[in-house]
């Protein structure tokens, strides 16, 4: 099958075959992850020192940076693997596994995340399952719809997401009032205007030195992810073809949890130091943007649009990943500080969902 297999000893066992696989998993999960937190801290950085809000931010930049695995994997998926059902389940379950992650990180603190985040979110968060079902749709149709050989589905999706940023940028307020000016976020042009003095240029020339070292570091962790993501793809692969599990639980567990953990690193190193915003902005916003990568998966795959290629069992991935966005959507615009046991209720309600369903998605075999 892959190169992951031809470097076992011939005639090697079942078993070996399967700790190989695994370790090959962990191994490579752990590169991603390092590589998704270095490019989150540095994307994060950037655009503090640019000035760009922090919910846009969160939603564009870091969510962006953090959904590099997902857009690795998915589209390693389709090129090396040929599994339409690997790509659309990691993305559907990443998803899943967003909203499991904010849920865990609000338990850990207690219920002050989502007692803490404003009503924004909520826009981000029903884009989002707006997009997701339109990609459930797509699965579901019993015709294609097509412009060349990508889905109209696909097309519908990334502009939407497109959309969805032009509204954000528009609503969001300025990160420094009017009239005032953060040394911090001067740029080359108001240098020019505002006749700064020797010490504020030379100020200026180090946070310009800032920038690209963390654009630096920025693309060297893209690198990484990038090289390392394939091989994660075979890996995965391999431990659900040992193991006799389906594509679809494979992408919406395995695959879906490794390349969310930078998603939930930034939001810890967010939730510690009390940016609630940025937080939920970075794990709603990744969910969007995984809508969003449909399209670029779409066009690698040449075979025909990928949403109607797929196992009908995606259908229920999706729609799980839409219940789970629900709860959270719900939560931010409820905005309940009933607690039960120190706990926000929809947290304990996301954790139990998810794992119900990702029981069920286990019994469908798919």
């Amino acid at each position: 099958m892959s190169g992951l297999r031809r470097g076992l000893p011939h005639g090697a066992p079942l078993n070996s075959d399967l700790l190989f696989y695994l370790v090959v998993f962990l191994v490579m999960s752990a590169v991603i992850i390092g590589a998704g937190v270095m490019l989150a801290k540095s994307g994060d950085r950037i655009a503090d020192v640019t000035g760009l809000g922090g919910l846009l931010i969160g939603m564009v930049l870091v969510a962006a940076a953090t959904s590099l695995p997902e857009i690795a994997v998915a589209v390693s998926a389709v090129v090396t693997e040929g599994s339409p059902d690997l790509a659309i389940g990691n993305l559907f379950g990443s998803n899943m596994a967003n909203m499991a992650l904010l849920a865990l990180v609000d338990v850990a603190w207690r219920g002050k995340v989502w007692q803490h985040v404003g009503s924004g979110h909520a826009r981000t968060a029903a884009v989002a399952i707006a997009l997701t079902a339109i990609a459930v749709l797509a699965v579901l149709q019993p015709f294609e719809l097509v412009v060349g050989w990508v889905g109209i589905e696909s097309i519908i999706i990334f502009v939407g997401f497109i959309s969805l940023i032009a509204w954000t940028h528009r609503s969001s307020t300025p990160a420094v009032p009017t009239g005032e000016v953060s040394h911090e976020r001067v740029t080359a042009e108001d240098a020019e205007h505002q006749h700064l003095s020797g010490a504020d240029v030379s100020s200026r020339r180090a946070i310009l030195h800032t920038i690209r070292w963390d654009l630096a570091k920025f693309a060297a962790a893209a690198i990484v992810i990038l090289v390392s993501a394939p091989i994660l793809v075979d890996a995965a692969d391999g431990i659900g073809r040992e193991a006799e599990l389906g594509d679809s639980f494979v992408g919406a567990s395995f695959l879906a949890f490794s390349t969310s953990l930078p998603e939930l690193a930034t939001a810890i190193a967010a939730v510690r130091i009390g940016a609630f915003d940025l937080a939920v902005g970075s794990l709603l916003g990744s969910n969007a943007f995984n809508r969003a990568i449909i399209f670029f998966v779409d066009l690698f795959y040449v075979e025909g649009p990928i949403l109607s290629d797929v196992n009908i069992a995606q259908a229920f991935v999706g729609v799980s990943a839409i219940l789970l966005m629900s709860i959270v959507l719900a939560g931010i615009i409820h905005g309940t500080r009933t607690k039960a046991w120190k706990l926000e209720p929809g947290s304990g309600m996301t954790i139990v969902v998810y794992f119900v369903l990702m029981y069920m998605i286990f019994n469908s075999g798919a």
